[in-house]
């Protein structure tokens, strides 16, 4: 818990303890699922690998067990971390209701967007950023507020310091359940026209190879990396004025060039995305609205941003050009594929290796 001392571990930073974790897993039972009318009667919790603090983490439970006539019950509950989909506990709890019914769970309901408006002039173009609340997304949103409007498309709320740029209005949404339904995105845009996509949210980087993921893990890569692609560029063509557009999806160099097999979920899902790039391209082509996939090799940020100073600098010694690729590498091919130069190339998976082959 001290950043001081957990430097000197094998941790390198500040990880949550145990115990907040089973907290977390008290708060949903006893206010979500079953309810309030709950009493915990036993508990038993393995924690699979270390939480890192400051963190996002999902808690999801299932009622694994039912007796009606004891009102008596077990519920299994994960804990993930969100930006690399680990789970970092497995709780069981059982438990006793002291009031007869049905265990039943509220849903918080969903965060409205917030209306973009036209800001820096009327002639600055929207782009629609998703993943803005992400370690790369982050930087990706101070870039392009320079010269564009940009729609964050985020799951928590933006920092501060994205808040106040002019350029720039969140819009709350998890991309992995919305329907991104064209008249409430229209009703968002007003009367501008949509010019390009920058698709960098993803739901995590599970751990592990194939065979012994399960299945609902690997679906949800695949099905993110694919349906959400195509949702994300059918909103283009719709969307987009008579001048076209761009769709530059972010990647990664661990898919389909250098698939890595303790990330196979991850680098099946981003190959899934660039399989999809290629075969919109010609469907986007009848709007002049070009689409490419950016493929950057390792970053120090995001879900890399708690490796340690020993593993990075291993890592920039397997790069020809002797350092890691930066934030500023990935705004920088963006800002160029956003741009009228880069009008006729399309459909292409571009790495950004350092020389790697």
């Amino acid at each position: 818990m001290d950043a001081e001392y957990a430097r000197g571990t094998a941790y390198a930073s500040r990880i949550v303890h145990g115990a907040f974790q089973v907290g977390l897993a008290s708060a949903l039972i006893g206010m979500h699922l079953p309810g309030r009318h709950v009493l915990l009667a036993n508990v038993s919790a393995r924690f699979p690998a270390p939480l890192y603090f400051p963190c996002t983490v999902r808690v999801r439970g299932e009622i694994t067990s039912w007796q009606a006539e004891t009102h008596a019950g077990q519920i299994k509950i994960s804990v993930v971390e969100q930006s690399r989909q680990v789970p970092t506990a497995e709780i069981v709890i059982s438990f006793t209701l002291h009031e007869p019914g049905r265990p039943s769970a509220t849903l918080a309901p969903a965060a409205a967007p917030r209306l973009p408006e036209a800001a820096g002039g009327s002639d600055r173009k929207v782009v629609l950023l998703t993943g803005a609340g992400g370690g790369l997304g982050s930087e990706l949103a101070a870039s392009l507020a320079q010269q564009f409007d940009v729609l964050a498309a985020t799951r928590q709320p933006l920092p501060d310091h994205l808040l106040a740029l002019p350029g720039l209005r969140e819009w709350r949404i998890d991309l992995a359940e919305a329907s991104l339904d064209r008249e409430a995105f229209a009703a968002i845009l007003g009367d501008r026209r949509l010019f390009g996509i920058v698709h960098a949210a993803w739901p995590g980087a599970p751990l592990g190879g194939l065979l012994q993921a399960q299945n609902d893990v690997v679906e949800r890569q695949i099905l993110f990396g694919a349906t959400t692609t195509i949702r994300l560029a059918r909103l283009l063509f719709e969307s987009a004025g008579p001048e076209g557009g761009r769709f530059v999806a972010i990647s990664s160099i661990v898919a389909s060039q250098k698939p890595v097999i303790t990330l196979s979920a991850y680098s099946l899902g981003k190959a899934a995305m660039e399989g999809a790039v290629k075969l919109l391209a010609p469907e986007l082509a009848r709007r002049n609205i070009t689409i490419n996939a950016v493929c950057p090799s390792l970053i120090p940020t995001g879900m890399n941003k708690h490796k340690g100073e020993q593993q990075r600098k291993i890592e920039a010694s397997r790069i020809p050009l002797g350092r890691l690729c930066e934030p500023r590498d990935i705004g920088s091919l963006v800002d160029y594929l956003l741009s009228p130069e880069a009008g006729f190339i399309s459909g292409q998976i571009i790495g950004l290796s350092g020389g790697q082959l």
